[in-house]
């Protein structure tokens, strides 16, 4: 049963790893210890989430919406420490935000920080703890930053993705209250970023979200003949936080399977 299981869980990661862009958020465990993989949910639907009896399919009141907003770089890849080292170096960004939608308006908000304002960006900080040969250099990532801010529009991103889904006024109500109340000056990569208030959000909606990596680093890493030291302290081994790669990935599944749907090109056009 056991080895069933990572064979299903080996070919749900494989799916996704190829969907899209080749974009990779999954590897078995290497033989230095290195591996990723998408963190799973118990289940997609809250009890109380407001579904069609007939088809179970999210429903809502008419005019409301929550549309969710990824921009995903095309070759992340996690594959490795290399391919992960090359990836960000290539490509650092990446983002979500959610739209509201009312008879009345669209509202876009989105958590947004790790401006290096304080503190460094966090692969600033990692590299800089190389450079300085602390025991734990990635450590750095476990850092909150207090460069966090609320975003009221997309800023510079084009979304790579979009999704949308009904909702009844009732949580729209709740969704925007969670967003006017929310604190956003502090910024965490392990669990409060913009992927996090995304997920946050859709969970008030009724559906959770698959958005969260799990990372098993080994204390050492061999990048084009250079062997770095990442942790000494083995608390340091395992890295779980939410990125919005997970979740483009998830919410392009779920349009797939009819629940919510794509409406990028609609978007992309309303902003045109």
């Amino acid at each position: 049963m056991k080895a069933l299981t990572r064979l299903f869980l080996l070919i749900i990661a494989l799916g996704f790893a190829g969907c899209v862009h080749q974009t990779r958020v999954y590897a078995p465990l290497q033989p230095d210890g290195w591996s990723a993989r998408p963190v799973s949910i118990a289940c997609r639907f809250a009890p109380d989430a407001d579904l069609d009896p007939a088809t179970g399919m999210p429903v809502g009141d008419e005019g409301y919406y929550l549309s969710i907003l990824t921009d995903v770089a095309g070759n992340r890849d996690f594959s490795s420490p290399l391919s992960v080292a090359f990836s960000f170096k290539k490509n650092p960004g990446g983002h979500s935000w959610i739209m509201l939608e009312s008879p009345q308006k669209r509202e876009e908000y989105g958590h947004n920080g790790n401006f290096g304002r304080d503190k460094l960006h966090y692969l600033e900080g990692v590299y800089q703890r190389f450079r300085d040969n602390h025991p734990n250099p990635i450590a750095y990532l476990w850092e909150v930053l207090d460069d966090g801010r609320l975003e009221t529009d997309r800023n510079e991103h084009t979304p790579t993705f979009v999704w949308r889904m009904p909702i009844t006024r009732q949580r729209y109500r709740l969704i925007y209250e969670y967003v006017m109340q929310r604190t956003y000056e502090q910024f965490s990569l392990r669990d409060n970023n913009c992927a996090d208030m995304v997920a946050d959000a859709a969970a008030l909606a009724g559906i959770n979200l698959i958005h969260r990596l799990r990372l098993t680093i080994p204390p050492d890493v061999n990048i084009l003949g250079r062997k770095l030291h990442c942790w000494t302290d083995p608390k340091y081994r395992i890295l779980e936080f939410s990125t919005p790669d997970v979740l483009q990935m998830d919410l392009r599944q779920l349009a797939r399977f009819g629940i919510g749907s794509d409406v990028t090109e609609w978007y992309l056009g309303l902003k045109q």
